[in-house]
């Protein structure tokens, strides 16, 4: 079985008519819409033990967390189920006490062990850096270059149209879906 773990670029949105790129081969989807670094190490973590035949991961933003309600994503407490209060206290939390440059580091320490892992399972695997910190940004070009010969050709973080459409975050033109799809297909074959 193929496994795919990540954010909401590896999550269904039933709401839309897109049939998204990891619904058009078999394969198991463990993404989830807003989840953390952590949470797609978790997601690899399942899809190792599980005897997965082929693992594709999709990482995500250095600006993500979980808690025990679930996702969220700084500057978008919008969806998750959070009340008011809680928003409140999050955003509060975020202006005082959150360090971008400690979270990238922490989260190329998470996005390296599980590569690691990855490697030592021996499972074949391909990863993108998604949305954590794009590597044409700067420095982050350099992160995980020892890994390159399993970095997929495409960051599907490049292709998300605009967060005004739905599928969330997602890719909206039906064409990149399935281009993706068949790439994958074919690597995992």
């Amino acid at each position: 079985m193929i496994y795919i773990c990540g954010d909401s670029f590896s999550a269904s949105d039933f709401e839309s008519d897109i049939t998204p790129w990891h619904e058009l081969f078999e394969c198991t989807s463990l993404g989830i819409i807003g989840c953390s670094n952590l949470m797609i190490s978790q997601q690899v973590d399942f899809a190792i033990a599980q005897g997965a035949e082929f693992i594709i991961v999709q990482f995500t933003s250095c600006c993500r967390f979980e808690h025990k309600l679930g996702p969220y994503t700084i500057g978008n407490l919008t969806t998750n189920d959070l009340n008011n209060k809680q928003r409140d206290i999050l955003k509060n939390w975020t202006v005082e006490f959150f360090d971008l440059d400690n979270e990238i580091y922490k989260n190329k320490c998470i996005v390296e062990s599980v590569l690691t892992r990855l490697q030592q399972s021996g499972i074949p695997f391909l990863f993108d850096q998604g949305g954590f910190e794009h590597p044409k940004w700067g420095i982050t070009q350099k992160y995980f270059t020892y890994y390159d010969l399993h970095r997929s050709k495409y960051n599907l973080w490049d292709y998300g149209d605009s967060k005004l459409y739905r599928p969330y975050f997602h890719i909206t033109d039906q064409k990149i879906h399935d281009k993706i799809a068949e790439y994958y297909y074919d690597q995992t074959r």
